[in-house]
């Protein structure tokens, strides 16, 4: 039976079926992934923007195809991930352009507004680069376009589409040297051609059933050769987020951000837009996209880290943390430790912690923005995302998080675990903050490099976490008022008194005033006196120093510990800004860790 029409309910089950197609078969994206860079993970990107989409569909409704059109190019944009997501969200913004005040249309129809889709799908790209899923797109489209005017079949005319679209993808291994190389064709443009498979078969045997069936995460076993080394990559984060603003110039915020990185594609419209860039600095590329309107859903994948998961040898278990372990760079990349960022939100904008907003940008906002920073959980989503492409390339997950008393971050990352039922993943709350926190994750990274057994680590971190401390010295309540964390009263009297609180942690890993003094430098002799006590019948002492833009008093403190101790080695590091933002300006802490 011909169909001659597609209406709004057909629209949405395709798009459906071809979204169940991606996720069935990301993977094998993964797997193939080599350009822009090889860091395997174009399928599970494409896949988390077509999820953002199904999940958003009512398909109760007897929408038109405009509003189904218009509410799929609105999901996409909002959930797109990765180069090729934000190209495929662009794509669908040109479609609903294109569909615009049609309750149903012809073939004839559909070809012209598919036209519509690859100019916007090229227009979000600086330098749109031929042999990616853009190719496919245009030989997809030309084909669709001819043939409209020849049937007034779907069937026929999205076969004939597909199989043109197949040939291209094909041809997509002779157009750029790293595929060539590789011998494979382009992630991106592989993930459309799923998406037309399953809308073609949809529409040929009308079955739905199968739709919301869930696959298994399964192991990637090889990935694609390439000669890119881990030094290739110019540009360390895959970074995005999406702009809500009154009037965003898409081409001028395109060419203001072209010399922080490449792969750079600002999609949308006027009032929301979605930027993704590779970049080294992400917190560069905001403040200018800032500029625009609230910035809102950052990402900011680490690709080298991607490529080592991908392409070099690893234990067999992976570490992640969240933004809230203060913890050297240098040792986090040594041990390929996986971190999810802790969201920091000034009014309306919300940025990743340690990445889109570094430490100097923050405290300048801390005291310049009109609004006092909220600190927020990432999502179960983030959680889910980061999960899924771990398991495909480890046995098994070992996550630990901020306390599950001071934030949502451990419930979160546990909604996320029961997501994979079949994996072993195992959530453990840290009991611990900043630094503190920094040794139970150096504990387990260590001891996962002993290759010890997953449930051995476990079992030792769960005891090593009580054998961490941390003593901080807040130089003013004004923050922690402002958050919330102190009631008003208190803080006033704390001012009226000139009072400079000293915190530690409670057993459930939460700050607790453990005493006080009456000035600032006051405040932080007395946190060295107070650790010196603490640590008086502890064995194997260590030391780590974390300051909140003050590094006058880090010093002060590591060349205290180092004239007790001798000069042994003590971490310093800067407070995240998500614990900065309760802190202030001017916190400074020992944190310590002892054996029985």
């Amino acid at each position: 039976m011909k169909i001659k029409y597609i209406d709004g309910k057909r629209f949405k089950r395709g798009i459906k079926a071809g979204a169940k197609k991606v996720s069935d078969k990301q993977d094998h994206l993964n797997e193939i992934n080599v350009f822009p860079v090889p860091d395997a993970d174009t399928g599970s990107n494409m896949a988390s923007t077509l999820k953002t989409v199904v999940e958003d569909m009512n398909e109760d409704s007897n929408e038109s195809l405009d509003a189904s059109s218009r509410k799929v190019a609105d999901s996409a944009l909002t959930g797109a991930r990765g180069n090729s997501g934000v190209i495929l969200a662009q794509f669908f913004h040109g479609l609903a352009k294109g569909l615009e005040k049609r309750i149903r249309i012809s073939t004839e129809q559909f070809g012209h507004a598919v036209q519509q889709a690859k100019k916007s799908a090229y227009e979000a790209l600086n330098q749109p680069k031929e042999g990616t899923i853009l190719t496919v797109i245009k030989d997809w489209v030309e084909n669709i376009y001819k043939n409209s005017k020849k049937t007034i079949d779907f069937q026929e005319l999205l076969h004939n589409g597909m199989e043109a679209a197949k040939k291209s993808l094909e041809n997509t291994k002779t157009k750029m040297e790293s595929l060539k190389k590789a011998n494979v064709v382009d992630s991106g443009a592989q993930g459309f051609v799923y998406i037309l498979e399953g809308i073609t078969h949809f529409i040929k045997k009308g079955e739905i059933k199968e739709l919301d069936k869930q696959v298994q995460v399964e192991s990637v076993k090889t990935v694609a050769h390439t000669d890119i080394t881990l030094e290739d990559i110019k540009y360390r984060f895959c970074t995005e987020c999406l702009i809500e603003g009154p009037q965003i110039d898409l081409k001028t915020l395109r060419r203001q951000i072209e010399r922080y990185g490449d792969s750079i594609v600002v999609a949308g419209s006027e009032h929301k837009a979605r930027l993704h860039i590779h970049s080294n600095k992400p917190a560069d590329v905001f403040a200018i996209a800032r500029k625009y309107g609230d910035l809102l859903q950052q990402k900011a994948d680490d690709m080298k880290k991607q490529y080592l998961v991908s392409h070099s040898p690893h234990p067999v278990i992976a570490l992640v943390i969240d933004s809230a372990c203060d913890l050297p760079q240098k040792f986090i990349d040594e041990h390929q430790i996986h971190v999810v960022p802790v969201r920091v939100s000034f009014g309306n904008s919300t940025y990743i912690d340690k990445i889109t907003i570094t430490p100097e940008y923050f405290y300048d906002m801390l005291l310049t923005e009109p609004h006092h920073p909220k600190t927020s959980q990432p999502p179960p989503s983030e959680f889910r995302n980061l999960y899924r492409f771990l398991l495909s390339h480890y046995e098994s997950i070992i996550s630990i998080h901020i306390p599950e008393a001071a934030s949502g971050t451990y419930q979160n990352a546990m909604a996320a675990a029961r997501e994979f039922p079949e994996k072993k993943i195992s959530i453990i709350d840290s009991r611990s903050l900043s630094i503190g926190f920094g040794f139970v994750a150096e504990k387990a990274a260590q001891l996962i490099k002993e290759g010890k057994d997953h449930d051995e680590i476990v079992r030792e971190i769960n005891t090593f976490k009580k054998r961490t401390q941390i003593f901080v010295s807040i130089p003013s309540l004004k923050y922690l008022m402002k958050s919330g964390r102190v009631s008003k009263a208190k803080g006033l009297v704390a001012k009226l008194l000139n009072i400079k609180p000293i915190l530690h942690l409670d057993q459930r890993g939460m700050p607790q005033i453990f005493s006080k003094s009456f000035s600032d430098m006051g405040t932080v002799k007395k946190v060295f006196k107070l650790t010196m006590d603490f640590v008086k019948d502890k064995k194997q002492v260590r030391f780590a120093v974390a300051h909140a833009n003050d590094m006058r008093k880090a010093e002060y403190l590591t060349g205290k510990l180092k004239e007790k101790f001798g000069d042994i080695p003590i971490t310093v590091v800067q407070v995240s800004p998500v614990l900065g933002a309760h802190a202030g300006i001017g916190a400074a802490a020992i944190g310590v860790t002892w054996e029985e």
